[in-house]
């Protein structure tokens, strides 16, 4: 997951309420960004369907200790940030969950956020949420 990042989100399915899973400082798993990172481009818009890794969800259910199915990829979503010479790929994955899985994920000590609580997180990932909460609203 060297140059990959994957922000995942909840969405309420009947208040439209969107949830970041934040995890040591981050909403870019499983690495966070470097500081220094900037946007360079973006995929949000149109049906175009981006040729995402394969492995990316497995991986990440594996290290997680995650036992059910409950991620899925956005798969008309994609950024990507600059740190120096390393180009580093953003996904999107959201959880299937009718709630967000607090329970399933408590042992990483991460949180569920509202993007307002996200403003504390550095300037490239505020960046990313606006992008994403975008392309979650159209």
């Amino acid at each position: 997951m060297d140059n990959k990042r994957l922000i995942i989100y909840h969405k309420q399915a009947a208040s439209a309420r969107i949830l970041f899973f934040a995890l040591n400082g981050s909403v870019c798993h499983c690495n966070g960004l470097p500081a220094e990172s900037k946007i360079v481009d973006s995929c949000i818009e149109g049906d175009r369907v981006i040729d995402y890794p394969e492995t990316l969800i497995p991986s990440l259910k594996e290290r997680w200790k995650l036992s059910s199915d409950i991620l899925e990829m956005e798969k008309t979503f994609m950024a990507i940030a600059e740190s120096g010479d390393l180009a580093i790929n953003i996904y999107l994955a959201r959880f299937t969950t009718v709630d967000p899985p607090r329970e399933q994920l408590k042992h990483l000590g991460g949180k569920f956020i509202p993007i307002v609580d996200a403003r504390t997180f550095p300037p490239v990932e505020l960046k990313l949420l606006g992008l994403v909460y975008s392309f979650l609203m159209d």
